[in-house]
C-alpha cells in the first residue's frame, strides 16, 4: 500500500552517475539514486540502477546492514572514484536511506479482481534496473491509503510475451489531489528459467486512454 507522504517525497526522482565531474566531489554536494545493496557484511556497496557501484566509507557499513533486503533511495556526497574494468565507481559517504515500495507480480484471477481494482492511474515512467520493473506513477486521492500492483493478465498474447496489468485500487476515494509514487516489481517468476522475456504493461490514466509499456526484461547478473 501506499501511503502518499512517502509517495510524494520519491517522485520523479531517476538520477544517475553519467555527468558526474571532478567538480562534484564536496562535502557540501549531495546525490539522489535508486539502488540496492550488495557484498557481504563488513563490505557491503551499493549498487545503483545504471550499474554504478557505490564503495561507503567503513563508517557507514553498520548503518548498511539493515538494508540488504530493501528498494533503496539513497542520499550520498561523492568522495573519490574507482576505476574498475575501464568503468567509473565512486567511494562515498552515505548521508540518508529510504526504504521503496518493492512488490511482486501476482496472477489476476476473478476472485483477487475486486481487490486489485480498476481505478485510472498515470503511468509517468518505466525502466528496468537491479532485476526490477520500476514505474514512476500519479494518482488522485483524498485521504484513503490506496493500493498498487502488477498482475498478469489471464488473456495472453499468442506472440510469445507476456501480458501484466498495472492496478490501482482508490478504495472509493475522491479524486481530489495529485500524487505521485514510485514501486519495483520483481519480474523474476516470469522467466521460468529463461534468461530474458518480453513482456507488455498495460494501463489506462484518468482520461480513459490506454497505455502500454514493451521491453525486455532480463535475468540479473
Amino acid at each position: 500500500m501506499i501511503k502518499w507522504g512517502i509517495a510524494l517525497l520519491v517522485a520523479g526522482l531517476f538520477f544517475t552517475t553519467a555527468c558526474i565531474k571532478d567538480s562534484d566531489y564536496s562535502l557540501g554536494k549531495f546525490w539522489l539514486s535508486y539502488g540496492v545493496i550488495k557484498g557481504q557484511s563488513g563490505n557491503l556497496n551499493v549498487r545503483l540502477d545504471d550499474g554504478t557501484i557505490l564503495y561507503p566509507i567503513l563508517s557507514n557499513q553498520p548503518f548498511l546492514t539493515s538494508y540488504t533486503t530493501d528498494r533503496l533511495l539513497v542520499n550520498y556526497t561523492i568522495l573519490g572514484n574507482k576505476i574498475e574494468n575501464g568503468d567509473t565507481n565512486y567511494i562515498v559517504k552515505i548521508n540518508a536511506i529510504d526504504r521503496l515500495l518493492k512488490k511482486s507480480v501476482t496472477k489476476l484471477t476473478k476472485q483477487n479482481a475486486d481487490s486489485l481494482g480498476r481505478d485510472p492511474v498515470d503511468a509517468k515512467n518505466f525502466w528496468f534496473g537491479n532485476g526490477f520493473l520500476n514505474v514512476n506513477f500519479a494518482f488522485k486521492q483524498e485521504f484513503k491509503i490506496h493500493l498498487i500492483n502488477l498482475a498478469k493478465d489471464t488473456i495472453q498474447p499468442t506472440t510469445g510475451e507476456i501480458s501484466l496489468l498495472l492496478l490501482h485500487n482508490a478504495w472509493g476515494d475522491n479524486q481530489m489531489n495529485e500524487r505521485s509514487g514510485f514501486v519495483s516489481f520483481d519480474l523474476n517468476s516470469l522467466l521460468n528459467g529463461k534468461d530474458s522475456v518480453k513482456i507488455i504493461v498495460k494501463s489506462k490514466d484518468y482520461l480513459g486512454a490506454s497505455h502500454e509499456f514493451k521491453g525486455t526484461y532480463k535475468k540479473e547478473q
